[in-house]
């Protein structure tokens, strides 16, 4: 609890930065929020109320705002007070309106108690999206004893509702941000099916000119007649389809392509025809019309009893026989109330997302000590393909928060940006990634104006290219470090990408423009796929060069960012990954 002089600091600097939000989120923050963390970002904001420019670029100052942001545009109501923030900006899709909102997520859950030890496998699986929840699926599907391990929990659709902090705290993992040039927000989801579960369903195949770099980057020798048959195996599961149902909005920023003589396309996505275009992907689809991981591969096989799950386990470390030819033996793991221990396996699959499985192989130091060019490769080239949502202001409502988020796309100029829309986020991301025209977090008054007009935007993702140039880290201290320096040809890119999709909005009757902060949540290559052991740590097929039994299934594995969304790409690499390491079990 604060004390009172504490409380008045809060107060001041929450109504200052997010006007409206003082009467809710003194209870919000004493509810959601660790005291010690509050207090010492208070003990650096104070001294500097009103707030002044000194603070902005903090930490403290982004925890305190986000936080206030959280409590206002997430619609907390403390007891006593109604529902405030989305009434403001008009937030009101029929899936949010029809909800009792349950705040008891919030709440510290008392102590699970120890979860049974599990037995060994013959496959382990560790991280449950589109890598690993694919691979575990075929596997058990063939026969074969599996164990997946994931990070999260189990939400299905049933569990899904459209409230944006309660899908932050059980369907995605804490936002983290490099360190470096510009900060880059990284968006991941932490529940079975992973970000599959959270993100737009895009189904894009590389670009030729993407998997050209593989055999530049990493020596592979995967070529696009190589994908192909995978790339149709998993279309024809996911049931993709073209995207042609625009709303109004697309089809009012069309007119500001074609003005920049630039074409506007529909996308193919894994969505089925039962699709409402409710807007609920990000906080995960109510109905199953978005597929996914979970209700694709694995509900059926866990029905089947096909695979075994084991839910809030985080795996920590490989273990590994150096005793001769190095070969995988295991995992370690955390379990949510700190239980550790070990799980004998044949064989291992990291499928932790791009973040998680450098980290783990990181800190293995059965795995570092091997001290080849492929163990110091590890987390050593991550492609971000960083984004931006760009908003333009029209005079009637554009409603981007009641569309299936993205149903068109612009190639024109694909091999440095691609464009997608039209889209909005959630009104506490919304609000949280807007930054002003010199990049600052957005705030006070111009906060205010900007989400009051939430119903009038149509925004557009405007993505980058980017070289690999990003860091998967761990300090002595063990904590996770991760750094992006841009290139000057992917800052020139940025930059390109910004104007264009302002001009976009500008030639289709924008009154005004704004945008966000850097953010991806197409995170890949930081543990490669390649032929040439000396720039690359997996082989074509997904196994680690010089360790047996040990794999990689994720977007890690990707030996080159791609120019567009991932998710595809990944699964058809696991569906192959898959179809290697069947081949090889008894």
């Amino acid at each position: 609890m604060l004390d009172r002089r504490e409380q008045a600091v809060l107060a001041r600097f929450c109504e200052a930065v997010v006007p409206g939000s003082s009467p809710v989120a003194m209870s919000y923050v004493d509810r959601a929020a660790d005291a010690d963390a509050v207090r010492a970002a208070l003990d650096v904001v104070g001294p500097h109320l009103p707030v002044s420019a000194k603070i902005e670029d903090t930490e403290s100052f982004r925890y305190l705002r986000n936080l206030a942001i959280e409590a206002f545009y997430g619609d907390y109501a403390p007891p006593g007070h109604d529902p405030a923030g989305h009434e403001v900006i008009g937030f009101a899709p029929p899936q949010a309106t029809r909800l009792r909102k349950d705040w008891s997520f919030l709440d510290t859950p008392p102590p699970p108690g120890p979860a049974p030890r599990p037995e060994p496998a013959e496959v382990v699986v560790v991280g449950s999206g589109a890598g690993g929840g694919l691979i575990a699926a075929e596997l058990g599907r063939r026969g074969h004893d599996v164990l997946l391990l994931e990070a999260g929990g189990l939400h299905p659709a049933e569990d899904r509702v459209r409230f944006e902090l309660a899908a932050r705290h059980q369907l995605w993992w804490p936002v983290l941000h490099t360190g470096g040039d510009e900060p880059v927000a990284l968006l991941a989801g932490r529940c079975v099916g992973g970000t599959t579960v959270i993100n737009t369903k895009v189904a894009m195949r590389a670009a030729p000119f993407d998997v050209a770099r593989f055999a530049t980057e990493t020596g592979s020798r995967l070529t696009l007649d190589d994908l192909d048959p995978w790339y149709e195996k998993v279309e024809h599961r996911l049931g993709v389809r073209v995207r042609d149902d625009w709303t109004p909005s697309v089809h009012r920023v069309r007119t500001g392509f074609a003005a920049l003589g630039a074409e506007l396309d529909p996308v193919r996505s894994y969505t089925d025809y039962t699709c409402s275009r409710c807007g609920s992907c990000t906080t995960g689809c109510p109905t199953n019309a978005g597929r996914d991981t979970l209700n694709t591969y694995l509900a059926p096989a866990f029905a089947r009893g096909e695979v075994r799950l084991r839910t809030h386990t985080t795996v920590t470390h490989v273990t590994l026989d150096t005793s001769a030819r190095p070969r995988v033996t295991g995992v370690g793991y955390r379990d949510r109330d700190g239980t550790t221990g070990t799980i004998a396996a044949e064989k291992v699959v990291l499928a932790a997302g791009s973040l998680g499985t450098p980290q783990i192989l990181l800190r293995s130091n059965d795995y570092m000590a091997l001290d080849t060019p492929s163990t110091r490769l590890v987390g050593t080239t991550l492609g971000l393909h960083p984004a931006r949502l760009v908003y333009g202001l029209f005079d009637e409502p554009q409603d981007c928060h009641l569309v299936y988020p993205i149903t068109a796309h612009c190639l024109t100029h694909q091999e440095d940006f691609v464009v997608e829309g039209t889209t909005i986020q959630e009104p506490v991301s919304f609000a949280a990634g807007m930054v002003d025209a010199l990049g600052r977090p957005l705030w006070g008054a111009g906060l205010a104006a900007v989400a009051r007009d939430y119903r009038r935007f149509a925004g557009l993702l405007v993505m980058a290219n980017d070289e690999n140039t990003g860091v998967v880290g761990v300090d002595p201290s063990g904590a996770t470090v991760i750094t992006k320096g841009f290139s000057p040809l992917e800052r020139r890119r940025l930059v390109d990408a910004l104007t264009f999709t302002v001009g976009v909005l500008r030639a289709a009757g924008a009154r005004k423009v704004v945008w966000s902060g850097l953010s991806t949540s197409h995170v890949q290559g930081t543990a490669r796929m390649g032929a040439d052991p000396a720039r690359s740590v997996v082989d074509d097929r997904g196994k680690a060069h010089g360790v047996d039994g040990l794999y990689v299934g994720d977007g890690s594995a990707v030996p080159a960012s791609l120019s567009v969304n991932p998710s595809l790409t990944i699964m058809a690499l696991a569906a192959m990954v898959a179809d290697n390491l069947a081949g090889g079990l008894s």
